[in-house]
């Protein structure tokens, strides 16, 4: 596997941080088409309804899964720390803690996907016509869940080794199938919202079982074995130390979303299959700024584990750039093109109208967003884990709540909801960078960084 692992401490810093981020960028655009083929299909050969509880379930989902997720950023820092500093023996007991985590945590989050998918549907006011729908959506796609996360970890795992190239295939290939099943399910079999479901399941069972096959090939640099898979005590603190706050951090965050989403809700199922298509759309934009921050974390963990902190101030401003400018190419050509795009989620012209101005707003919000996400990764990178996520609670999360309890009622219109996005992400970014320079002067005054 040497030859797909990526040494981040040595080298041109720009040169690397594009070869390690891009791999991430199309592996996320692939994980997002997932969701955007599950709503297109949905959109176009289904109804307004399908398209609605397809798109209302996301935030639902995140918060499920937030904090499993942030115990796979801890895998990823843990990792690249213990890569960075060449300390074998650590990384693989981190490993194979990371993988007993990920099978633990899926099968638990699977029950209790399936067990509370409609009480939380009520929860979040869905409307009768769409909450059946909804519900036997977030069922099936809990089937998946273990599934998603082991193929998670394991990519954590992959990306700490500076491999992000095949995970990226491992993807390709999944979001081909995905996108083939969604087709036959839906056009052929005519199961609509149950169809799409169980489309993305089957996905997520083929990217686990390939990526297993990477990190267990005897052949290669990870070489991991079943007699290695128990717990060690070290490990786990070093995965919680960071992941459980990365993974309250999501579940704030997603909690807000999700109070946002009931929001949108009581607007109705057209306003709600708006929301659902600009969303997807919009979300593209976003990941490029979130897999800018993803590099990040591997980066500036190998870094500090080679004590190779003044690289991190370049990795920032490298990064910093490279986002800003690819969510400005991206939104600028929503900008121009924004109907074509969102029909390919629609028929309806009331859907189209209700999108467009949403769309085009938050995807320009994604520039304040990329700044702070930035920032956040390098800080996680360097096990600065819980107080990026204090901010984002008080940058994010608060003034999106007091945005829909205060301001919101003063004009109760789909787009004064909205104009929260990027009020928060500028709010959060400011925070961030604040943080992160503090952080840097106390290093400096330790002489540590060097």
């Amino acid at each position: 596997m040497a030859k797909h692992t990526m040494d981040l401490t040595t080298g041109s810093v720009t040169k690397k941080l594009l070869l390690f981020t891009l791999p991430i960028l199309a592996s996320n655009l692939l994980q997002q088409f997932y969701n955007a083929a599950d709503t297109m299909v949905v959109g176009k050969f289904a109804s307004e309804t399908a398209l609605a509880a397809v798109g209302s379930t996301g935030s639902l989902i995140s918060l499920i899964l937030s904090l499993f997720t942030g115990l796979g950023a801890g895998t990823n820092v843990a990792c690249a720390n213990y890569y960075g500093a060449r300390n074998r023996v650590k990384m693989r007991a981190c490993m194979h803690v990371s993988m007993l985590l990920g099978l633990i945590c899926g099968f638990a989050l699977m029950v209790v996907g399936v067990a509370f998918a409609r009480p939380l549907q009520v929860m979040m006011g869905s409307p009768y016509n769409v909450i059946d729908q909804a519900t036997l959506y977030v069922r099936i796609y809990f089937l998946g869940v273990p599934a998603s996360l082991i193929y998670n970890f394991s990519a954590a795992i992959l990306r700490a080794h500076g491999d992000t190239k095949r995970p990226m295939i491992i993807l390709a290939l999944s979001g081909i199938a995905n996108v083939l099943l969604n087709l036959l399910f839906v056009t052929v079999f005519h199961m609509d919202v149950a169809g799409v479901a169980l489309a993305t399941i089957i996905s997520q069972y083929l990217s686990m079982a390939a990526a297993l096959y990477l990190l267990f090939d005897p052949k290669g640099e990870c070489a991991m074995q079943m007699r290695e898979l128990k717990m060690n005590r070290d490990a786990v603190v070093e995965i919680v130390r960071v992941g459980v706050p990365s993974g309250i951090n999501g579940i704030v965050f997603s909690l807000s979303n999700v109070i946002l989403q009931s929001t949108v809700n009581s607007f109705g199922d057209v306003i709600m299959a708006a929301n659902s298509a600009s969303g997807s759309i919009s979300g593209f934009v976003c990941l490029i700024a979130a897999s800018f921050s993803v590099a990040c974390v591997s980066f500036a963990g190998q870094c500090r584990g080679a004590k190779q902190y003044k690289r991190i101030d370049r990795l920032l401003i490298n990064s910093i750039a490279g986002s800003v400018i690819g969510v400005c190419g991206a939104s600028l050509l929503i900008t121009l093109i924004p109907r074509v795009l969102l029909g390919l989620y629609s028929n309806n012209p009331e859907v189209i109208e209700n999108s467009v101005e949403r769309m085009v707003m938050v995807s320009w919000g994604y520039v304040l967003y990329a700044v702070g996400e930035s920032t956040s990764g390098c800080l996680r990178g360097m096990g600065y884990s819980v107080m990026p996520t204090i901010l984002n609670i008080c940058g994010i999360c608060v003034p999106r709540l007091l945005w829909v309890f205060f301001i919101f009622p003063l004009s109760p219109t789909f787009l004064m909801l909205n104009i929260c996005y990027p009020v928060s992400w500028l709010i959060s970014a400011v925070l961030q960078l604040v943080y992160y320079f503090s952080v840097r002067r106390k290093l400096r005054l330790a002489a540590v960084w060097q």
